[in-house]
């Protein structure tokens, strides 16, 4: 996966292959959602797709390096393909249709919208920051669990089976 966010994020020590186009930061991703998956397209041409039932984790970070200093990313880790290819794709929240794809992963049932809000902050302010855990397959804030043990059914996390769970559709 490293070598995967290499591709992604360039360092100003690697040279480009000569079929790899350089990446415009004025030209835009652009994000395409669908029913059972997302798909983004890079300015370089490239296309990344990812199904939401695979989504294990979803990651922010705020890059140092250049060209992408200082803006928030999502980075939205699946599971492995059968034969150990690790699957992914990772998007800036200033994306084409970026809105869109934040609000369906902000209905994933313990999302955590503080670490997001934090992450687009210190991107304003021009400062970079570790990855922090937006949300994981199977994790869920004390809250929502307390709630769901004590049958509340007035409560607003997605319940399994509803269309915005990823992996259940």
């Amino acid at each position: 996966m490293i070598g995967w966010l290499r591709k992604i994020l360039p360092s100003g020590e690697r040279t480009q292959t000569s079929r790899a186009r350089a990446v415009d930061p004025a030209q835009p991703f652009v994000i395409n959602l669908y029913d059972d998956r997302l798909v983004v397209h890079r300015p370089d041409g490239q296309r990344e797709e990812l199904e939401w039932d695979v989504i294990e984790r979803v990651v922010v970070r705020v890059s140092n390096r250049e060209p992408w200093a200082g803006k928030a990313w999502l980075i939205l880790v699946g599971d492995a393909k059968a034969d150990g290819t690790p699957r992914g794709c990772v998007v800036p929240l200033d994306a084409a249709n970026h809105a869109a794809l934040v609000e369906r992963l902000q209905a994933f049932p313990g999302f955590n919208q503080q670490k997001l809000d934090n992450a687009l902050s210190d991107a304003a302010a021009g400062k970079h920051r570790t990855d922090a855990n937006c949300w994981k397959r199977g994790a869920q804030p004390a809250q929502s669990s307390a709630m769901s043990s004590a049958g509340n059914d007035s409560n607003p996390v997605a319940q399994p089976g509803s269309a915005h769970e990823p992996g259940k559709h």
